[in-house]
């Protein structure tokens, strides 16, 4: 109740109602005591004429006393009905003229009392006209003063109303200027400043203060832009911060996101080289802003970590004292646990390569993210040591493959052929012992073929050997071939490679290559032909054939024969392809080999 009658009194619209009733009070009181004043006055300029009149009938009475007696009665009845005329009778009983009503009742009691009976007298012969002029002249006088009386009564009027008129100019002008101050300083300049605030605002700047003083609608409302501005500034600056700490938290994701990244590609990249352990640990522990991260790699079998490094350390063996119990099946153990409280194992497939460390907190509860970028970072070591691992792996099969391969070569070729050489050796001691020197000659010409041909699969082994696989892949490894080929040989060789999008296993390559050198440098060595065409196709139901004919003498009806061992080789190599090697007579003349089988990938699909 106390607050709304404060604002009831302080309320602007309270001022501005109450300045527009004083002006209109004003201005009425002022038309009401106008129009009292000129009520007033109304008569008084017929009063002034009737009085002056008086004065003129007075001196016509006096004229026709001397002139025309017998108009007198007549201009005496004209005076007295004037002198009892309404008018002064109303002047009569206006207490605001005590003056007027004096002189007027001295003019009318000697004109009643004293000239107008004298007249009557002077009339009916019994008195001297001469005696009625200084009457005469005494009415006159007061009949002037009578008007002079009116007029100065009316004069006073009229200054009443002027001086009415400059009072209420004089309060309107006061009223006015208080009204103008007050409408200037409660309503213009808080809407001023209300106005330039709120445009501020508008432009950004949001940040405003309005002086607010007051108990009135205007400082009300400044009060609540203000406040509403100091809301809005919290509520700004709390959101810049949320989107400095958003920003800040995906700078950092991003960060991550890029250290993961870079950390998977080069550990795909490297397959089987050591990555930069040191490099990734300072950099992790930078992210982390951990400087005692610390990692630590270990093998099967080994009892203490090969490598351990940190963010301040380079990659060193483990000398450290706290490592003198470590063991390889227990990374958990490496560091002593008094240093370190957080330890994520570097795990691969239930296989333990390490782990990695970190100091304890001071809550002893790691962040969330950061546990989270650990176990990540966890995980791609072990993929990488994983990699690696598998990737030796490979390189260990593929060396026993590659010996196995040789051994198989040596045994198939090389091997046969030293055993026989072997066998005539011994058929040559014993035809010595018997002293049958007529067949060594035989003898001695299988052991000279034996050699020949022995030296023959040993170079061809070599050229097998040194065979290579470049990033051209077995296109361009065939092209090398049949350039080979063609510097050896005057045979002419065409080959037409019309294999696409087919991804071949490196084996399957290996062999392609193999068989295509073997039945080519057979065609060369044996056929007799001018002409060998190589084709390797494939079938719309992405089957894969290789074609190798040439025009010449053909095989025989025993093509397998003697220290021959290439078709033996060949059939071996199209079994490990689980493809069909075909061995047949060309038409009209030559031999044509062909090899067809299904990729292992679409076999594994199937």
């Amino acid at each position: 109740m106390q607050k709304l009658k404060r604002l009831f009194f302080h309320s602007v619209m309270n001022y501005i109602h109450l300045s527009l009733f004083t002006i209109i009070g004003i201005a009425l009181l002022t038309i009401f005591f106008s129009f009292w004043i000129t009520e007033k006055t109304d008569n008084d300029a017929k009063a002034i004429n009737l009085s002056g009149s008086m004065r003129m009938q007075t001196y016509h009475i006096g004229l026709a006393l001397e002139t025309a007696k017998s108009e007198v009665p007549a201009l005496i009845k004209k005076l007295d009905q004037t002198w009892q005329h309404s008018l002064f009778t109303h002047l009569q009983r206006d207490p605001d003229a005590p003056e007027l009503q004096e002189h007027f009742t001295r003019g009318y009691t000697h004109w009643s009392v004293t000239l107008k009976p004298a007249l009557v007298k002077t009339l009916e012969a019994r008195g001297h006209v001469t005696d009625l002029y200084p009457l005469l002249n005494h009415q006159v006088a007061l009949t002037d003063a009578l008007v002079t009386q009116l007029q100065l009564d009316a004069e006073s009027k009229v200054r009443q109303l002027r001086s009415l008129q400059l009072l209420s100019l004089l309060i309107t002008t006061i009223v006015g200027s208080l009204i103008f101050s007050l409408l200037k300083n409660r309503v213009e300049a808080p809407l001023k400043s209300l106005t330039e605030a709120a445009t501020r605002i508008g432009e950004g700047n949001i940040e405003q203060h309005i002086d607010a003083r007051g108990d009135d609608e205007l400082s009300m409302l400044g009060k609540a832009f203000n406040q509403m501005s100091t809301s809005l500034s919290e509520t700004y600056h709390a959101l810049e911060e949320r989107v400095a700490m958003r920003t800040e938290e995906l700078q950092r994701q991003n960060t991550i996101l890029e250290f993961l990244f870079r950390t998977a590609r080069e550990a795909l990249d490297n397959q089987g080289q050591n990555l930069d352990y040191h490099q990734a640990i300072a950099e992790l522990s930078r992210i982390l802003e951990e400087p005692k991260l610390e990692l630590c790699l270990f093998t099967s079998q080994g009892d203490r970590p090969y490598l351990q490094t940190d963010a301040s350390a380079n990659d060193l063996h483990c000398q450290k004292i706290s490592c003198a119990d470590c063991k390889g099946n227990a990374p958990f153990d490496a560091i002593s646990p008094l240093d370190f409280s957080h330890r994520y194992p570097v795990t691969q497939n239930d296989k333990q390569y390490g782990v990695i460390q970190i100091p304890a907190q001071g809550a002893g509860k790691i962040p969330e993210w950061k546990d989270k970028l650990l176990c990540s970072i966890a995980d791609q070591f072990a993929i990488a040591l994983s990699l690696q691992e598998t990737q030796n792996q490979e390189r260990r099969l593929a060396m026993l493959n590659e010996r196995t391969v040789i051994a198989r070569e040596l045994h198939d070729s090389l091997a046969q052929s030293l055993s026989y050489l072997q066998i005539q050796v011994t058929r040559l001691q014993k035809s010595k012992d018997r002293e049958k020197y007529e067949s060594q000659q035989a003898i001695i010409d299988e052991i000279r073929e034996g050699l020949s041909n022995a030296y023959r699969h040993l170079r061809e082994l070599l050229t097998t050997f040194r065979i290579k696989m470049d990033a051209e892949g077995l296109r361009g490894a065939v092209e090398q071939t049949v350039a080979q080929l063609r510097e050896r040989s005057a045979m002419q060789i065409h080959l037409s490679y019309g294999l696409q999008n087919l991804p071949l296993n490196p084996m399957e390559e290996i062999h392609l290559l193999q068989i295509t050198r073997e039945a080519s440098q057979n065609a060369i060595n044996h056929s007799k032909g001018n002409h060998i065409t190589i084709v390797l196709l494939q079938h719309p139901d992405k089957s894969i054939e290789l074609s190798i004919q040439d025009d010449g003498v053909g095989l025989g009806e025993n093509p397998e024969k003697l220290n021959h061992y290439g078709l033996t080789i060949m059939q071996e190599r199209s079994a490990q392809l689980d493809g069909e090697l075909r061995i047949e007579p060309a038409s009209p003349t030559g031999t044509h080999i062909s090899l067809r089988f299904m990729p292992r990938y679409l076999r594994e699909a199937a």
